[in-house]
């Protein structure tokens, strides 16, 4: 095994709370102030979106936006004395400065939009908030900052990703409990019977819901692999043998991507029509690990080998990067503004780094968010307060949108999770010869 060519500075829980105290999550953000009168550092900041109006459920600014750091314009305006009430919010994500307001740095036009007057979420070098931001779950909000889907530094897209359903998953301005795990059921374990063919799972990984089939699908990627559905209360069943899979993501269509690590591809599946199969991005000097897709069709990937990757939805395959040592498990924020990986190597460390409104991956940008309890770090999902779940060598280790720590779902050594169920509020995780189940108080992306 081939670990990454350089090692990230790790840094510690306070100093990166800034970086997802409006990220990770659209429950972390618009409390707070937007600026006082001056103008000051506090509008647009990192953890505050306006006053009473820059947060997740309000018409204006959309939570996380206005950048990290960003707040305003070059004067530091961009706040509820500049612009208004719930002109300034952080939806904007500001001009090339950084700014939180319209290119005049001003906090948002009188209309109370948080962005500029184009309705983007911020230019390509603008901060404009990492996850969470653009204004509620799709991105742009109820005439918030960020205009047709935009809303913050990385140009976040119009619907969450996971599928055609995600848009419909997290509710624009729904509170949600401060620990997601406060009243979690009991877990389970669904294994195929004995009449299956095979009965058993080796390895299983990359859990997806389609909600539009009432089906979880996911891989076991020990030779030869094959791909499983499951209809829940059922027996899982075989959807596709010698599928080469390992991690799976849902496009907008609701048909799956897979990280073909057998081929070294990636390829495009109908569940309802599996043997047909369609190459996404050609073979090359990766080993496909895992995989997100972005809703404008970005795809995301990692081989823990080589580095991780960027395809572009016009075609264009960017990589390997090798800010992180081993990377394996990959998600996007709420807001898709930020790209997540997890170093399966010794590190224990979960990166974050900005992305571009056209996908394009900020490697300079690139931070330890939070180093995990334990050690694999591997798959991850994002419930929709911004609550990051992770899978580790003990089970699913679950951060809050600051990084803090909430806990642990006991499940041994877990390679990924995804939200399911009618209500999305059944987390599903692979965990070697079993997926396990359990419900939380929390919906979640079915990714």
């Amino acid at each position: 095994m081939v670990g990454g060519i350089r090692t990230p500075v790790v840094a510690s829980r306070s100093a990166v709370a800034a970086l997802l105290a409006c990220g990770l999550a659209a429950a972390a953000c618009g409390g707070g102030s937007g600026g006082g009168p001056s103008g000051s550092g506090g509008s647009g900041g990192a953890a505050t979106g306006g006053s009473a109006s820059g947060g997740h459920s309000s018409a204006s600014g959309g939570a996380g936006s206005g950048g990290v750091g960003s707040g305003g314009a070059a004067a530091g305006s961009g706040g509820a004395a500049t612009g208004g009430q719930g002109s300034g919010g952080k939806g904007s994500g500001g001009a090339a400065s950084g700014s939180g307001g319209a290119p005049s740095g001003s906090g948002g036009a009188p209309s109370g939009s948080g962005g500029a007057p184009s309705g983007s979420g911020g230019s390509a070098t603008g901060s404009g908030g990492v996850p969470g931001g653009g204004g509620g779950s799709a991105g742009g909000g109820s005439g918030s900052g960020g205009g047709a889907g935009t809303g913050g530094a990385g140009g976040a897209t119009n619907t969450p990703h996971g599928g055609a359903s995600a848009k419909f998953v997290c509710a624009p301005g729904a509170s949600y409990p401060a620990n997601p795990l406060t009243g979690m059921g009991t877990v389970s374990m669904i294994k195929p019977d004995s009449s299956t063919n095979p009965n058993y799972f080796a390895f299983v990984e990359g859990p997806v819901w389609i909600a539009s089939k009432n089906l979880l699908v996911f891989s076991d990627n020990v030779s030869p692999e094959r791909l499983w559905d499951l209809t829940p209360g059922m027996s899982p069943q075989v959807l596709k043998s010698m599928s080469g899979s390992n991690g799976l993501a849902l496009d907008n269509d609701d048909k799956i991507i897979v990280a073909d690590q057998a081929m070294k591809q990636l390829y495009r599946l109908d569940p309802a029509n599996p043997a047909t199969t369609t190459v996404v991005v050609p073979p090359g000097n990766f080993k496909p690990n895992d995989v997100i897709v972005r809703s404008d069709g970005n795809i995301y990937f990692t081989d823990p080998d080589t580095g991780f990757y960027w395809y572009s939805k016009t075609g264009k395959l960017t990589g390997p990067m090798k800010q992180v040592n081993r990377p394996n498990g990959i998600e996007l924020s709420l807001d898709e503004n930020t790209l997540i990986v997890g170093d399966v190597g010794s590190s224990m460390q979960i990166h974050t780094m900005s992305l571009a409104p056209d996908g394009s991956v900020m490697t300079d940008t690139d931070k330890t968010w939070v180093t995990a309890m334990h050690d694999t770090v591997d798959g991850m999902c994002m419930d929709c307060a911004g609550n990051l779940y992770a899978g580790t060598s003990a089970g699913i280790e679950v951060y809050s949108p600051t990084g803090t720590y909430v806990g642990l779902i006991s499940t041994g050594n877990t390679s990924n999770c995804t939200f399911g169920g009618p209500d999305r509020k059944t987390i599903y995780m692979t965990t070697r010869g079993s997926v396990s189940a359990v419900t939380l108080a929390i919906p979640g992306l079915p990714d």
